[in-house]
């Protein structure tokens, strides 16, 4: 069918020139031959010569030779012509030069046509076999190209979505508001989405609605402007994404409760501590009892800011300094007139694994300050200082009391508390800054280690 098509074309193309060819035949026959004049409206002649060009381009310039040879023969072969030859030398030259000129500029039409074609077959190639839908609509909103995978997506065929507005593809309730942009993008030029990807909604034949995500771009003239859109199904991801968050939801939820348990447990262990001292006469024992139930008590601590927060990795550590040393404070001191509790701490917050073992090192010297740094009736000060500097968090607990006997080192005492801070500091990698002058200061410097999420 496509070769008959084209055999029709040329057929009709040949008839086309023969017949101009014969007009310009007689017309040099009758001016030169019948009239002896030199005057042939050969304006007539450069329609045969510019449609072979165009229709032939280089096999075209056949028609301006014959056309030139026949201007030169009829001069010679007529009798009683008395004008110059050339005239129509010059005649013919001119022929012969529209028809190389017009074949050229074919040539180059034809070669353009060509890489446009090749262009067009690559878009619709690659815009066929894309898994996303395409679509393109004029500045009036009509779509006017699209690939099958729209038409699978949408469930409309060729004929019902062709030419057709863009808002067929739209839930009522988008239209109007679509529309508003159409009309600011005719009247400016300007497409606010353009260049931007999002997801919306779209409306299928069937009438249901599903998840897009979609990337618009503009092209074309300022004044007659195309949009050309990429839309992907995301009704498959959304579902999964709904999966997910409902099993991290569940994650979440049992993590919340685990720690909530922690919690309990050791608020357990800490009461069992403190009712198992009741029967203990010896002071001293009696001490080291309290002293694990402060223990047990700064580690649920931890665990109830993770049940209590919504992220349950990282805790304020300062808002828990603030807790745990207010806890132990009014346990220990009897007359808070004489001993002030001065607190100065960043809100930071810290992963689990380093807040564990940093809350007990707080436990130990802010009890130790609390039990050791005054003599009874005596007044001072306790001061919690928790920073961060160049990526690295301080933490100082300092106080004005009598300070460690010059005979002791802490790093080699016999006492539970000071052996607990030395290997919980090196547990988080941290440094120990001991000061004994004017009381007593530990200052502890450490790096938070980067955990697994």
């Amino acid at each position: 069918m496509g070769n008959k098509l084209i055999l029709e074309k040329e057929s009709y193309k040949i008839a086309t020139i023969l017949i101009l060819l014969a007009i310009a035949v007689t017309l040099t026959y009758y001016f030169h031959f019948v009239l002896g004049s030199g005057t042939i409206f050969t304006h007539l002649f450069y329609f045969p010569i510019i449609l072979a060009a165009i229709w032939w381009r280089r096999k075209g310039l056949i028609i301006p030779i014959f056309l030139s040879i026949l201007l030169i023969a009829s001069y010679y072969l007529a009798p009683n012509l008395n004008y110059p030859f050339s005239d129509d030398l010059f005649r013919a030259f001119i022929f012969i030069a529209v028809g190389v000129v017009v074949a050229i500029l074919s040539e180059e039409m034809l070669q353009k046509d060509i890489k446009l074609r090749e262009s067009q077959e690559k878009f619709r190639s690659v815009a066929d076999s894309a898994v996303d839908g395409i679509i393109t609509t004029d500045n009036n909103g009509k779509i006017i190209l699209f690939n099958p995978s729209l038409e699978n997506m949408f469930g409309y065929s060729i004929d019902e979505i062709k030419g057709k507005h863009v808002t067929m593809l739209m839930p009522n309730r988008y239209k109007q508001k679509f529309i508003d942009k159409l009309d600011r993008f005719k009247s400016t030029g300007n497409h606010e989405l353009d260049g931007k990807t999002f997801e919306s909604l779209g409306l299928r034949k069937d009438s249901t609605e599903f998840p897009f995500e979609i990337s618009i771009a503009t092209w074309g003239p300022k004044d007659n402007k195309f949009t050309t859109s990429i839309i992907r199904d995301v009704t498959e991801r959304k579902k999964t994404e709904k999966m997910l968050e409902k099993s991290l939801l569940e994650k979440e939820i049992l993590l919340k409760e685990i720690h909530h348990r922690v919690k309990n447990n050791l608020m357990i262990i800490s009461s069992l501590l403190n009712l198992q001292s009741d029967y203990i006469k010896d002071e001293e024992s009696k001490n080291i009892f309290k002293e694990s139930q402060n223990r047990a008590r700064s580690m649920a601590l931890i665990h109830e800011r993770l049940y209590q927060s919504t992220d349950l990795k990282r805790i304020d550590f300062g808002d828990y300094i603030r807790t745990l040393a207010n806890d132990l404070y009014h346990t220990y001191v009897m007359d808070t007139n004489l001993i002030k509790l001065n607190i100065d701490v960043d809100d930071i917050r810290l992963d689990i694994n380093t807040s564990i073992p940093l809350g007990l090192i707080l436990n130990e010297l802010i009890t130790n300050s609390l039990k050791h740094a005054f003599s009874q009736g005596d007044s001072g000060e306790i001061n919690i200082k928790f920073h961060m500097h160049d990526k690295k968090y301080f933490l100082e607990v300092k106080d004005n009391g009598i300070g460690f006997p010059n005979d002791i080192d802490y790093e080699n005492t016999e006492s539970l508390g000071l052996r607990l801070v030395t290997s919980l500091t090196e547990q988080i990698d941290g440094e120990i800054e001991f000061n004994n002058i004017s009381g007593t200061s530990f200052k502890i410097s450490f790096k938070e280690e980067k955990f697994d999420k």
